[in-house]
């Protein structure tokens, strides 16, 4: 008996590590994939952390009034992994940015998936998953 408890301990051990992953949001549950955008603005921050990477822009509504939005990437390993690094937002505080996003269904939240960042320079960057397209 005391033998077939400790078999059954991984098992149960597994299962309980695989809880955390149901969590997760899947894109299709906060994001419409046919509001998405290109919004350009101020990068004002970065929060470089897994396990996805945040950053928020100050745009400017049609009164001119400006309003902080912010946007979701995927994760740091993602985003090294094609060339991204945190310094490339760091080096574009406060310039101008472009950010292709889907929004969030909830409008009152002002909130994207982002898909691409164009920075100052004209570079643009992959920093999330082609959803509009149908592409992950």
């Amino acid at each position: 008996m005391k033998h077939r408890v400790l078999l059954g301990l991984p098992l149960i051990l597994g299962l309980f590590m695989a809880v955390p992953a149901f969590a997760h949001h899947t894109f299709s549950v906060e994001y419409d994939a046919t509001k998405c955008s290109d919004m350009t603005g101020i990068l004002t921050k970065v929060d470089w952390e897994n396990p996805h990477v945040y950053f928020s822009l100050d745009l400017k509504d049609a009164d001119n009034q400006v309003t902080s939005w912010t946007f979701e990437a995927v994760s740091i390993a993602y985003l090294k992994r094609s060339g991204v690094q945190r310094q490339d937002f760091v080096d574009n505080y406060g310039k101008v940015v472009t950010v292709r996003a889907c929004l969030i269904r909830n409008a009152a939240v002002k909130r994207g998936s982002a898909e691409t960042v164009k920075f100052a320079d004209g570079r643009t960057v992959k920093v999330g998953s082609d959803y509009e397209h149908g592409q992950n």
